[in-house]
C-alpha cells in the first residue's frame, strides 16, 4: 500500500496501526460517528479490534465525569 501512495515504508506503521490510532484518538466520538468516519461497517469492530484504553484517555474521562449530588466526597 505504501508503494501505491508513493510513500516511504515505515516499519511498525501499517494500515491497521493507523486505523487503531484513529479509533483511539477519536474515542470520545459516538460509535455511530466514528464508524462512519473510519469506514467500519460494524461499530463492534472498533471495540473489538481497534480502540485501546490508554492511561491518558482514562484519566481525562475521569477528570470530566460529573459527580452526582449527595455522592461521597462530592
Amino acid at each position: 500500500m505504501d508503494k501505491l501512495a508513493n510513500l516511504e515504508h515505515v516499519s511498525g506503521l501499517g494500515w491497521h496501526d493507523l486505523r487503531r490510532k484513529f479509533a483511539t484518538d477519536l474515542s470520545g466520538a459516538s460509535l455511530k460517528h466514528l464508524s462512519r468516519l473510519g469506514g467500519w461497517k460494524d461499530p463492534q469492530t472498533i471495540l473489538k479490534c481497534y480502540q485501546s484504553a490508554d492511561e491518558e484517555s482514562m484519566q481525562a474521562a475521569l477528570a470530566e465525569r460529573k459527580v452526582a449530588r449527595g455522592a461521597v466526597g462530592g
